[in-house]
């Protein structure tokens, strides 16, 4: 027979055990949405250097979840800047069309848009913002632009090592 102390003390630490895998069971990030974060994050990203023509987007992290849910959903149902955001603009202009956002959210279903805002809405608000002048670079922020790219004046590099040897 075991001694009372001991099957106490195995009581409690087998309650322990559960209490603490119960409450980390409830706080484990929702990992897929994280992932499917990460997509937006390719454009949304303020600590990443923009290049020069490129918007200047606003900043997802630390946003509320409903606002990004009737953004996002907004956005992909062409009712951005009026129904289900109270009129409010979505980005840094209302009246700027959205090109890609569309139909990048076309694959994304209300439930999945709700935890990819849940994501944002957990994180901490990002710096610097893209939005204003950076001291880290010291460049003023970036005007949206339709206008193409001039060309390069370098002279274009080989892609094969084929076309390497060819004679020109």
């Amino acid at each position: 027979m075991m001694p009372a102390p001991f099957i106490l003390a195995a009581g409690l630490a087998l309650t322990a055990l559960a209490a603490s895998a119960s409450e980390s069971a409830t706080t484990q990030p929702d990992w897929q949405a994280r992932d499917w974060a990460m997509a937006c994050m390719t454009c949304h990203n303020a600590a990443a250097p923009v290049s020069p023509g490129k918007a200047a987007l606003r900043k997802l992290e630390g946003r509320p979840a409903a606002e990004l849910v009737a953004a996002l959903q907004g956005l992909r149902n062409g009712t951005a800047g009026t129904a289900g955001t109270a009129g409010k603009a979505v980005g840094n202009d209302e009246r700027r069309p959205a090109t890609l956002m569309p139909q990048l959210l076309k694959g994304y279903r209300d439930d999945e848009l709700q935890r990819i805002a849940a994501y944002f809405a957990s994180q901490p608000a990002s710096q610097p913002s893209l939005q204003s002048s950076s001291p880290a670079t010291s460049q003023p922020p970036v005007q949206a632009s339709r206008e193409p790219s001039p060309p390069s004046s370098a002279p274009p590099k080989p892609v094969t090592p084929a076309a390497a040897r060819a004679p020109q």
